[in-house]
């Protein structure tokens, strides 16, 4: 009988990749006992994170990595094909705004490997991850979810990714912070010239920064009003793209961010940090006790994401 589930599309096509938070499944994993560590490379053919996998004992393929992603897995049309996957299932599927969702089949992968670590029965997606010129085809997305088991470290400034078993820390609010989730996707309290502003911790957002909701230009000291700098849109809506300096500091964590630049959408309800931040931290999720640590390269310096 066909399932029907709720999903989440929080990527931006133009501004970030499309990519589904999924309601969580029935994935497995195993890890051979004589390797509890696993730590491959992070691919920055683009300027997302990507690993290779093998895809039901084929491969290997080359899947980003995406935290704005709750669910396991979204294939690419291609891989599909290839794979020879039927539907299992329904999802209903839209973006941040809530507005103009749609019926989508869902896919399983009856085995999904990284390194050592070995995933079993992943529920999927299928979307188009190669609409955009110049950038290298990727087969597909992994998700947030999918590593609900490990603690997961994405190693920006080391191009590495590391599973291991384990726990962080108790939060202190300065390296190891608390989040709570979102559909499945991290979502922290940052502190934007003096405002409390929630965020996604979004590594599939391939351009943005600081993203926030277009509500929130009445409220913050910027130094000119927002400008159109182009359109995105999502698989359920269109808008534009705004973009401003903020008057004064953005902070996250101990790490603050002076005069930051903001982007901001008017359809959404929720801000989002990208791999214009991103890629200057080593960032290690917890998602059994909902914390992340966050290891910058320059702790000192701080640079102003353009």
């Amino acid at each position: 009988m066909s399932r029907l589930k709720v999903l989440l599309c929080a990527g931006l096509i133009g501004l970030m990749l499309p990519v589904l938070a999924f309601a969580q499944g029935a994935t497995r994993a195993t890890i051979p006992s004589q390797k509890p560590v696993v730590d491959v490379p992070l691919i920055f053919n683009g300027p997302t994170p990507s690993v290779e996998v093998m895809v039901n004992s084929q491969g290997p393929f080359l899947f980003e990595i995406d935290t704005g992603a709750g669910g396991g897995a979204r294939v690419d049309a291609s891989l599909k094909e290839r794979l020879g996957l039927k539907p299992v299932g329904q999802a209903m599927a839209g973006d941040p705004s809530g507005k103009n969702t749609r019926t989508m089949d869902l896919f399983k992968l009856d085995s999904l490997s990284l390194g050592g670590v070995q995933f079993h029965d992943v529920e999927t997606g299928v979307g188009d991850y190669n609409r955009m010129p110049n950038m290298p085809h990727l087969d597909g997305v992994l998700g947030f979810g999918l590593f609900a088991e490990y603690l997961l470290t994405m190693d920006y400034p080391g191009k590495r990714l590391r599973l291991e078993r384990g726990a962080l820390p108790q939060a202190n609010g300065a390296e190891i912070l608390s989040y709570e989730t979102d559909h499945g996707i991290p979502s922290i309290e940052m502190e934007v010239g003096g405002l409390k502003v929630n965020a996604h911790i979004d590594s599939g957002n391939m351009r943005g920064g600081f993203t926030l909701p277009g509500s929130l230009v009445e409220k913050l000291s910027l130094a000119a009003p927002p400008r159109v700098v182009g359109r995105g849109r999502t698989m359920s809506n269109e808008f534009e793209i705004k973009e401003a300096t903020l008057k004064g500091n953005l902070r996250w964590g101990r790490y603050e961010f002076n005069e930051p630049s903001l982007t901001f959408i008017d359809i959404f309800k929720i801000g989002n940090i990208g791999s214009k931040v991103l890629r200057e931290f080593a960032l290690t999720f917890d998602q059994k006790n909902h914390r992340v640590r966050l290891v910058r390269q320059n702790a000192a310096s701080t640079p102003t994401p353009g």
